[in-house]
């Protein structure tokens, strides 16, 4: 059962292109509001299922990321999310399970 505490408060489409420079990204931005946390999760048409939690870059760290985690699964039904790993510098997809970066 979800969390009833767990709630998309905004989206939002974006489309952010540039022929000229050769790019073209196309989806959607989410607020999440979990109890007293915020998330911006980002989700691009051309991959679907996956989701990436844009901020705060230290949602790995977050006691609510489970909470986040099944809440995305059923409302965006997302199999793949991607956080922030500052070891790499760049996102890191999660085992959706055990909430662990995997190894790539």
């Amino acid at each position: 059962m979800l969390d009833a505490a767990v709630k998309i408060v905004k989206s939002t489409r974006f489309d952010d292109v540039d022929h000229d420079l050769g790019y073209e990204y196309r989806g959607y931005n989410y607020s999440v509001q979990n109890d007293g946390d915020m998330f911006l999760v980002r989700t691009y048409d051309d991959e679907p299922g996956r989701a990436t939690v844009v901020s705060p870059t230290t949602a790995q760290a977050n006691g609510n990321l489970g909470q986040l985690v099944t809440f995305l699964r059923a409302e965006l039904g997302v199999s793949r999310i991607r956080l922030y790993k500052g070891d790499l510098g760049s996102y890191g997809e999660i085992d959706l399970e055990t909430l662990a970066f995997l190894t790539i």
